[in-house]
């Protein structure tokens, strides 16, 4: 079994040689793997409850935690969380319009790609977040 920080650097990994192929909607989806990953990371170091399935009400626990704990906004600091939660409406937003009307293919390719590189950054980003936050509570 490969240990989370090694799989973690592959993941990236493949994020930007799918990013550099010009595979969005791949790299795009690895992204959202990842985050989702770091969200139930984060939910369970900052006190656990019951399972939520989806991305958005993780995102909006997170917010609501962070309001009441110190060690949280020093993790999550500045617009993190809300750039994440922008981000999950884009990525919602472009997989529905994959086989509707609303867009032609070079508006998604164009949107997939804006998606994918905003999805690598924050996964590195919320993942060294969760990393910082995981050293705060162990003080």
């Amino acid at each position: 079994m490969i240990d989370k920080y090694s799989k973690y650097r592959e993941l990236i990994s493949r994020i930007d040689s799918a990013i550099e192929d010009g595979f969005y909607l791949e790299a795009t989806w690895i992204a959202y793997a990842i985050l989702e990953d770091r969200l139930v990371s984060a939910l369970k170091e900052s006190g656990g409850g019951p399972s939520i399935r989806m991305l958005g009400p993780k995102i909006g626990k997170i917010k609501s935690r962070q309001t009441s704990s110190l060690k949280m906004r020093q993790a999550f600091f500045g617009d993190m969380i809300q750039r994440l939660s922008d981000w999950a409406k884009k990525r919602n937003a472009l997989m529905h319009a994959l086989a509707d009307e609303r867009l032609d293919v070079p508006a998604i390719d164009a949107e997939s790609e804006s998606v994918a590189l905003e999805g690598r950054e924050l996964a590195r980003e919320f993942s060294a977040a969760c990393k910082r936050f995981k050293k705060l509570n162990a003080k």
